[in-house]
């Protein structure tokens, strides 16, 4: 389905999720300023891993949007920009999905309860000092990824609004109705 504009929905998705990123990293780069084993470490490890677990969740409902709802077509005509701009989306909609997996096997190698609003889940997977190791340094490459695509994507969309003076960033504001 092809839309002519971006469903309230989605756009709420886009920025929520945007939010929460921040929220994630900022929680997980504090956890550096406390002691290892320290309550207020164990705290930041907590607060990341709850905001992980927000992002799956509003990721799966965002791409579900995107699928029933449809997206505007591009702006930019050039199919170089569309691929571009296409492989960035999928790219960062696949980290944005596969990085909180990592942070909960993270957790379950570590044999570590994983809190999500009172519920505990169960523990899945037998504790591996090295597994947990492996999939830590997974999931922050994945993390510093996300850094670099989030501010590559960003840099994209001033470019598009500035440079090109396209309807994108407007669109995803929700400022105008897109060209149909």
């Amino acid at each position: 389905m092809s839309a002519t504009r971006y469903h309230p929905a989605s756009i709420f998705l886009h920025w929520f999720v945007f939010l929460l990123v921040i929220a994630a990293f900022i929680a997980i780069e504090l956890k550096g300023q406390f002691p290892k084993g320290s309550e207020p470490r164990e705290l930041c490890k907590t607060i990341h891993g709850v905001i992980g677990q927000l992002i799956f969740i509003a990721m799966v409902l965002r791409l579900m949007f995107r699928l029933i709802c449809g997206v505007p077509k591009p702006t930019n005509p050039k199919a170089v920009v569309v691929t571009l701009a296409k492989t960035m989306h999928w790219l960062m909609y696949a980290l944005l999905l596969i990085s909180p997996i990592f942070g909960i096997l993270y957790f379950q190698y570590g044999g570590k309860e994983i809190h999500f609003f009172g519920l505990v889940w169960p523990q899945l997977l037998t504790p591996n000092p090295e597994m947990k190791k492996l999939v830590e340094g997974i999931h922050e490459f994945l993390g510093n990824t996300l850094y670099f695509l989030i501010g590559a994507h960003a840099l994209a969309g001033l470019w598009q609004h500035y440079i090109i003076k396209d309807d994108t960033l407007r669109r995803m504001l929700n400022k105008i109705k897109a060209h149909a």
